[in-house]
């Protein structure tokens, strides 16, 4: 079975490729395949090529901000390019792996949300991913669609190493106490993936949506609040840093964020037999990896 990982230098595909030595990767530079992705005569013409039996897409424009103004680019990226995949797959009878977001949903349901709950996507960046998943049930091609939140790791450019990075600094910090989701681990959803590669990737016969993340319920400010007290806790920052709760509106940001955004994770745990990690203890098993290959901060 030939597998091609997509989107291979980014947050989840840098822990994809560390756990899976068999995936052939692909991005703009520095993997095995270069392409730009936004490009559908050139992935077509990589596609055709490698002919891959399973594709892990884990390419995103995930700029949730800039999307607002940038929605062509979210759009390309986002809808057309799991279009184009799905097609691609249907037609080759080939397994599509796609990972969409938390983002797709508005409201507070007074339980975490289902995978069958109703949508309603409240900024361009969620109305984009829930067009990736549309388009990709159209096909009725062979798929897994992963509703993740809140993913964070060790590596730049993410809430996790931001706010740490503040802190190893000696800053306090201010962060939205209002909003509720669900934090995962890049780590976690790599090995989730490769989970339900192994023991149900035969079941798929077309589109099927699961919520794979951290089980649980957090705030921003308590996941901050918990990594700055583990991190001081394991020597990776001086001490403890001040963590203020405010609220949303005194963190204006173009995109419209879920209040309440906890995704329930029992389906995934019916199809694979295994149970995904609570997100503290998940938390507590990023910075341990982190703090054990020598941890530097942007």
């Amino acid at each position: 079975m030939s597998r091609l990982l997509l989107g291979a230098n980014g947050q989840l595909g840098q822990h994809l490729r560390a756990r899976a030595n068999d995936l052939a990767t692909c991005a703009r530079n520095c993997a095995d395949h270069a392409c730009d992705l936004a490009d559908q005569s050139a992935l077509v013409s990589l596609l055709d090529s490698l002919r891959p039996s399973v594709i892990v897409n884990a390419a995103a424009y995930t700029a949730v901000d800039d999307a607002e103004t940038n929605g062509e680019a979210a759009y390309r990226l986002n809808r057309d390019l799991p279009a184009w995949l799905a097609a691609w797959c249907r037609d080759n009878d080939a397994l599509l792996v796609h990972y969409s977001t938390d983002y797709v949903f508005s409201g507070q349901p007074g339980r975490p949300w289902r995978e069958d709950d109703p949508v309603a996507p409240e900024s361009v960046y969620g109305a984009s991913k829930l067009a990736g998943e549309q388009a990709i049930i159209s096909t009725d091609c062979r798929a897994l669609i992963l509703r993740t939140a809140w993913v964070y790791s060790a590596l730049p450019g993410n809430f996790l190493s931001a706010i740490l990075g503040r802190a190893a600094r000696g800053q306090s910090l201010k962060v939205v106490s209002d909003q509720v989701g669900s934090p995962t681990w890049a780590g976690s959803l790599a090995d989730a993936t490769l989970v339900l590669l192994e023991r149900a990737a035969e079941r798929v016969e077309r589109p099927e949506l699961m919520h794979v993340a951290g089980q649980g319920a957090m705030s921003w400010h308590k996941l901050a609040l918990e990594a700055v007290q583990m991190a001081a806790g394991r020597g990776m920052i001086n001490h403890e840093v001040d963590v203020e709760p405010i609220s949303s509106d005194q963190w204006p940001q173009k995109a419209k964020r879920p209040a309440w955004s906890v995704l329930d994770g029992r389906r995934y745990e019916q199809w694979t037999g295994r149970p995904l990690p609570d997100a503290r203890a998940a938390l507590a098993e990023c910075l341990d990896q982190w703090r054990d290959v020598a941890c530097s901060f942007p």
